[in-house]
This record gives structure tokens, C-alpha cells and sequence, in this order.
């Protein structure tokens, strides 16, 4: 079985040779490394080269910059192997992920992960047993063990997991190369749309590797409540599919509430606190009231205490009541 795994690549140059190396060394017969310079304007384009040069399966894709989605469709418009994964260009595969992940014979393999911050493992997360899951009744059960009660981090990525490739060339999966928060997640989404069988392993199977200068992002902005909308517009629909496909799933019932509005919605009510912003007006909050009220499990005993406030003002039912009272609390805040 073949595997081929995209690595896309802007400005890695001080990582890019330790990730590449980690899936050299893999005791897998057969894997293709397709790397995507995505514009980059540091050496990472020569080092590209170079290790191509130096190993025969390993390719090489320049292209304008473009995005770490447009990268990644970009690697699968010349991937040939029987499964498909993605790596980042400063992340690691672990020993014997791939060997290990490569022995099953599933439309999805879902390892596990931890993340490292200098040097130190902070967190572990890794599938609850090994096991394999096929047709819908299963799929509902492999959803379940996968989803956790507040969060869904085994599939917000779309890394350290394998994907059928024909399912993905069969319905046209790709990256939405305009969504630049939480376009991982919609790919994973979409593509268990189309899945029939999964496996979950109980094993480490991908080091992500934190950068202390990738701790601090800006999460109040404007862009970044366009681009939560954009999510929750896609992100809804899917949801509401896979839950008519998988209805027996309890978990993927409880993401409407713990996802779609605990998560997204109120990260942009909470944005709205803290800073004055173009978004805060009688649409938009009217759009997030509808978001909400799709929601039978919310309370204000169902949220964080800080959230609380948020409810209330839903219950008053006033998007321009609520514009204004957000406007005022972000003044005094600011």
C-alpha cells in the first residue's frame, strides 16, 4: 500500500529538513513525500530541491503563495498513493506511525497526537482503544469514541490521520482555500461525509511542535470574526448532514450546542465585548440569535458563568438592544 504524504512549506527552512527526515525514517516500503513550496522567500525553496535530489520519493511543487489549503490541494492534485496524510512542514511523524497506521485497511485512520513545547510533551491525545469500525450503525459508535464531551480535538485536524484517496478524488474533497480558521476541521467533516469505515489507533502517532512565537494570535479582530461566520455558514450544514447520516450517534447530537454555539458563537459575542467592531450590528447578531436558537440545550445552566450574560440578552430577543449594550461594555473595556 502506498502512502503519500504532503508536506506544505512556507518559510521552514530551520524545521524543514528534521519534519522531512522523521517520514524518511519510517519503516514503511512504500511512501511518497510531496513537498509544496508555497512561495516561500526564505531558503526553504533550495532545501526543497535539494532534498529531492537526494531522495527519489520525495516531490517537489513551487507555486505562488497561496495558503497552507491551497498547498495541500495543490499536493493532492499529484498524489498516487493508495492513502493520503498531511504533515506540517514544522511538525514530526513518530517512529513507526506510518507502518503501523498503513496496516489497516479503512477509508479513515485516526491515530493520536501530543504536543511539545521546547522540548517538553504538554499534552497527549490518542484514540481511547485501537478498533475497527464499518457501516453507519459503527460509524455512529466510532463517532461517539471519538468526540469528546466538550470537544471534537481528534478531528478538528487534519493531520495524523490517513484518507482513502479515491473517496477523496471520487467527491472532489479539497481545502476551501478561502476559510483560514477551522478549514482543517471542514475537510475532516466533508470527508466522514463520504466515509464508510474508520479505524481508530491507540498510539502516538504525530508530534505537534509548538512555537512559543505561535502562542500569541489575534482572536478579537474583524478578520477573525469573518472568518468564525464563514465557518459556522459551512460548518452547519455539514454538521446537519453527518447527524441525519449518523443518528445514532450521541455525541455528534451534542456538537450543535458545545461546538456551534458554546465554541463559535459565543467566541464572537465575547469579541464583541472586548473590542468595537464592524461585525456588531442587528444582522449580524440576528444571524447568531437563529444560530442560537437551533440550540434545545441552551441555558444559562448549560454555559460557563461568563456566558451567562450572553444568554440573557438572547433571551430578550433584540439584536439591536443587544448591539448597543455590546457597544457599550467593549467602550468601557477597551
Amino acid at each position: 500500500m502506498r502512502i503519500s504524504v504532503i508536506i506544505p512549506v512556507y518559510n521552514a527552512a530551520s524545521t524543514l529538513h528534521a519534519t522531512v527526515e522523521s517520514v524518511l525514517t519510517q519503516d514503511c516500503p512504500d511512501v511518497e513525500i510531496i513537498l509544496v513550496d508555497d512561495g516561500s522567500v526564505d531558503d526553504s525553496p533550495l532545501i526543497c530541491d535539494d532534498i529531492c535530489s537526494s531522495a527519489s520519493s520525495v516531490k517537489v511543487i513551487h507555486k505562488e503563495n497561496g495558503g497552507v489549503s491551497s498547498a495541500r490541494n495543490a499536493g493532492l492534485s499529484v498524489a498516487s498513493g493508495d492513502y493520503v496524510m498531511f504533515l506540517d512542514s514544522d511538525d514530526m511523524l513518530r517512529p513507526g506511525s506510518l507502518r503501523l497506521m498503513g496496516g489497516y485497511d479503512s477509508d479513515l485512520v485516526l491515530a493520536g497526537f501530543r504536543k511539545v513545547l521546547d522540548g517538553k510533551v504538554t499534552e497527549v491525545n490518542v484514540p481511547r482503544e485501537s478498533a475497527m469500525y464499518e457501516g453507519v450503525e459503527e460509524m455512529s459508535g466510532f463517532l461517539d469514541d471519538v468526540i469528546g464531551e466538550k470537544d471534537c480535538f481528534l478531528l478538528n485536524s487534519s493531520c495524523f490521520k490517513l484518507y482513502r484517496r479515491s473517496i477523496v478524488e471520487e467527491y472532489g474533497l479539497r481545502f476551501d482555500e478561502a476559510l483560514r480558521y477551522g478549514e482543517d476541521k471542514m475537510f475532516v467533516f466533508r470527508y466522514l461525509l463520504c466515509a464508510s469505515s474508520a479505524t481508530t489507533v491507540h498510539e502516538v502517532a504525530y508530534d505537534y511542535i509548538i512555537r512559543r512565537e505561535s502562542l500569541s494570535s489575534d482572536v478579537t479582530s474583524d478578520s477573525h470574526v469573518s472568518q468564525i461566520l464563514m465557518l459556522l455558514e459551512q460548518y452547519t450544514v455539514v454538521l446537519t448532514g453527518l447527524q441525519a447520516r449518523y443518528a445514532g450517534s450521541v455525541k455528534l447530537k451534542a456538537l450543535y450546542h458545545v461546538d456551534v454555539v458554546c465554541r463559535y458563537v459565543f467566541r464572537i459575542l465575547t469579541c464583541f465585548c472586548r473590542n468595537t467592531s464592524e461585525h456588531c450590528n442587528p444582522e449580524v447578531l440576528a444571524l447568531l440569535y437563529r444560530y442560537m436558537g437551533e440550540d434545545r440545550k441552551l441555558s444559562i445552566f448549560s454555559v460557563r458563568p461568563a456566558q451567562i450574560p450572553n444568554v440573557i440578552l438572547y433571551r430578550f430577543g433584540s439584536p439591536r438592544f443587544s448591539v448597543r449594550v455590546y457597544s457599550f461594555v467593549s467602550r468601557i473595556l477597551r
